[in-house]
């Protein structure tokens, strides 16, 4: 197994089992970690979507230095999620317990 199609198989199966534990919690959690959890489900679906595109792409277009193809096919669904999970995550404000209770 080479760690191109490991890391597909990760974004395709892992990250969607991740995403599903991660929903059931994410009422309790705190306003940045729900904005993370909602990033990651966007980057997801993103992920997902170039991945289909790039996967349908024909035989005949692929190229010998075709590295786009091969990033988000196979890279796509694994660092969409973690990359817009941690972009909101970063992005969000940290608000204080007073300003929350007011």
């Amino acid at each position: 197994m080479t760690a191109g199609l490991l890391v597909f198989l990760l974004g395709l199966f892992g990250v969607p089992l991740l995403l599903l534990w991660w929903g059931q919690r994410v009422r309790r959690l705190p306003r940045r970690i729900r904005r993370a959890f909602w990033g990651a489900i966007l980057g997801h679906i993103v992920g997902s979507v170039m991945a289909i595109v790039f996967g349908m792409t024909p035989a005949e277009a692929w190229a010998e230095a075709d590295t786009m193809r091969g990033f988000f096919g196979f890279f796509g669904l694994l660092a969409f999620p973690a990359a817009s999970g941690l972009g909101a995550y970063l992005t969000s404000e940290q608000r204080s317990r007073s300003e929350v209770d007011a």
